[in-house]
């Protein structure tokens, strides 16, 4: 699980991060980063739309797949950050933990979110 430090929960926040970036796509990836006013631990939110997988446990285990790359990634990301990750395209099923990994890796040195 994502530490509580790190994840974003509120709707303002998405709304924020939707407003003011840009898209950067990487893969079935699309990834969005805004720089925050306050230097702290990196924020991630995760947004699978009904459109991409009907099945509520299938997009939970996107879900939860995206959260335990994006835990591997942390360290070498900067801070100071909210970052939201949208899935545009469905992953294949059974869901390929390397693959998701590599688009998000890539999505991240795209925008030089890498350190």
């Amino acid at each position: 699980m994502l530490a509580k430090s790190n994840r974003l929960q509120k709707d303002k926040d998405f709304s924020k991060v939707f407003r003011s970036s840009r898209p950067v796509f990487a893969g079935n990836l699309n990834l969005r980063a805004m720089k925050r006013s306050d230097i702290g631990p990196s924020r991630f939110g995760f947004v699978i739309s009904n459109k991409i997988e009907k099945r509520a446990t299938r997009r939970n285990g996107l879900k939860r797949r995206l959260r335990a790359a994006v835990r591997e990634l942390t360290p070498s990301i900067k801070t100071g950050l909210n970052i939201v990750i949208t899935v545009k395209q469905n992953y294949n099923y059974p869901y390929n933990y390397i693959e998701i990994k590599t688009d998000l890796k890539s999505a991240c040195a795209k925008i030089g979110l890498l350190l």
